[in-house]
């Protein structure tokens, strides 16, 4: 089997829907496409291949499977470098209708998780998300399959010392609500349609002391069922989608 050597550290973005919004957006830098199929959705990817100047080639999906190291790539693989994370600055500095709500992950470490909140935040209007550099999932290869395409929208930024990220986001008028298992306000009595950035929390401890302190407010998913907690990408839709309701409602009786 004949396959090209690459670095350790390369992402691969796999996959129809992925790969296509990779190359719509431009705005993860694809350094090499590999097809292993001729229809016409894998034809489609070829041809904004080319306008955007990547080099294409062809391997059997045998090979690409070697490649990326899993069978789930349907015959299409997308070689990147790095993910290109943003700064937080270039978050707050987008007009105010377009800055915000944000995600904050405090210590997320499921990249599963990680990716299916990503497509849920892209999907129910979030700007950008934003992690901190030691004990969290980055921007890996199953993040990436996992966001079906969320990525090439959503930007991310890694910071170095949350805390202070959130004081910056205060600043700057942005209110911080941290999700909350044991908070004693419902997320549906909260004023979610301030300037807003939301806190979600490790997997299993929940959001750090020092991050809980620095929220404005923290809210709680009210459990309907014996179970009390939920999973933080479940946990993050239902409260994004709060979020969007509440604004639609107030945007409707304006």
């Amino acid at each position: 089997m004949k396959t090209r050597p690459t670095a350790s550290y390369d992402i691969w973005i796999t996959g129809f829907n992925p790969g296509r919004e990779a190359l719509l957006t431009g705005r993860v830098p694809v350094l090499e496409m590999i097809l292993s199929r001729s229809d016409p959705r894998s034809r489609e990817l070829h041809e904004l291949g080319i306008k955007r100047g990547i080099p294409v080639r062809r391997e059997t999906g045998e090979e690409i499977s070697a490649l990326v190291g899993h069978s789930h790539h349907q015959g299409v693989a997308l070689r990147v470098r790095e993910y290109p994370y943003v700064s937080v600055e270039s978050l707050l500095d987008r007009p105010s209708g377009e800055r915000e709500p944000l995600v904050i992950l405090d210590c997320l470490q499921d990249p599963q998780n990680f990716g299916a909140l990503m497509r849920s935040a892209c999907f129910l209007g979030a700007r950008g998300v934003i992690v901190p550099k030691d004990r969290s999932v980055g921007i890996t290869a199953t993040v990436v399959k996992v966001s079906s395409g969320a990525i090439s929208y959503l930007p991310v930024a890694l910071v170095g010392n949350l805390v202070r990220t959130i004081e910056e986001l205060k600043e700057r008028g942005l209110w911080i609500a941290g999700l909350d298992v044991s908070a004693t306000l419902s997320i549906y009595e909260a004023d979610l349609c301030v300037p807003l950035g939301l806190v979600i929390g490790n997997e299993q401890k929940g959001m750090r002391p020092l991050v809980r302190r620095a929220c404005d407010l923290l809210v709680r998913i009210p459990a309907g069922g014996p179970l009390q907690s939920l999973n933080a990408a479940t946990a993050g839709a239902i409260a994004l989608a709060e979020i969007q309701r509440q604004r639609l409602v107030s945007s409707h009786e304006r």
